[in-house]
């Protein structure tokens, strides 16, 4: 592996790190905040340090530009809300896992809509995450399927396509103006969902949910999708999707650590297979290197 590939991977798992551990805070905040106000808190938030940070790569914007903002901040909106959502009815650790469904999306989703078929070895690792997530998430000590593992399963394939739109709109558009761009049009979609479904479930802002909507706001959102977007840039959708899912594993240890959620033996099996995945997908880059 190049430094760039290698620089690429290490922003792309620090991502997945903070992502983890955004499960836990989530989870908490959500007692307080409604799912769509939460997102629309912290994309606003998000939008206006962005904003500040990378205003130079804000000038000369097209209308085209604005509209891949507008595609992929939506994108983005949507599966934070059914993701949010969800975890209001399962475990934050379950959450973490069953939202990882992307990496095997992302490699066909690429190769059915931009015909960018992915290698053998891509598939395999992403079936193998996929059985790791399988262990975790389909145990019967943890209660199985849910309502909330089967939105988090959607919020997966939305994911997915934000992914993937992530990167088609890079080509044309200064990655740091997406980011800007994106998280102004997630904070507005949101905004709209909480303004027609969510008027009447009550809201408490006390000390906790502050610091809980901050951490989101600038680590969660800020950093870590800057993270995600400038790591998409040197990486392929499908092997930046391998190295996103870690999220899952740092989700699921957050969650025992903080949240007091049982660890059992098949979700231990579960880290394994998901580690081998990530394994096997880094032997193929140096294959290539």
């Amino acid at each position: 592996m190049t430094k760039r590939e290698w620089f690429a991977d290490g922003i792309l798992a620090l991502t997945a790190l903070i992502w983890g551990t955004g499960f836990v805070v989530m989870k908490n905040t959500l007692s307080s905040v409604p799912p769509a106000a939460i997102i629309a808190i912290r994309y606003a938030i998000a939008a206006l340090l962005t904003a500040v940070l990378f205003r130079k790569h804000l000038k000369g914007l097209t209308r085209q530009d604005v509209a891949r903002g507008a595609v992929v901040g939506t994108i983005l909106s949507l599966a934070y809300i059914v993701q949010t959502i969800g975890l209001s009815y399962t475990t934050a650790g379950k959450n973490a896992f069953l939202t990882t469904v992307y990496v095997l999306l992302v490699p066909f989703g690429s190769w059915l809509i931009f015909r960018q078929k992915p290698g053998k070895k891509t598939f395999i690792a992403a079936a193998l995450m996929l059985a790791g997530i399988g262990c975790l998430s389909l145990d019967s000590e943890s209660g199985g399927l849910n309502i909330g593992d089967l939105l988090t399963i959607l919020c997966g394939a939305f994911y997915a396509a934000h992914i993937m739109a992530v990167e088609r709109c890079q080509r044309k558009t200064n990655t740091y103006a997406l980011i800007v761009l994106q998280f102004a049009f997630a904070a507005a979609f949101a905004a709209v969902y909480h303004g027609l479904f969510e008027r009447e479930m009550p809201m408490s802002i006390g000390f906790g949910t502050v610091g809980g909507l901050l951490y989101l706001s600038v680590f969660s959102t800020t950093i870590a999708m800057s993270l995600q977007n400038i790591g998409q840039s040197m990486a392929p959708a499908s092997h930046a999707s391998i190295l996103l899912s870690l999220e899952s594993v740092f989700g699921a240890l957050a969650s025992c650590i903080f949240l007091g959620e049982t660890v059992t033996s098949r979700m231990l099996l579960g880290f394994a297979v998901i580690f081998a995945a990530l394994v096997f997908n880094s032997m193929k880059d140096k294959a290539q290197g």
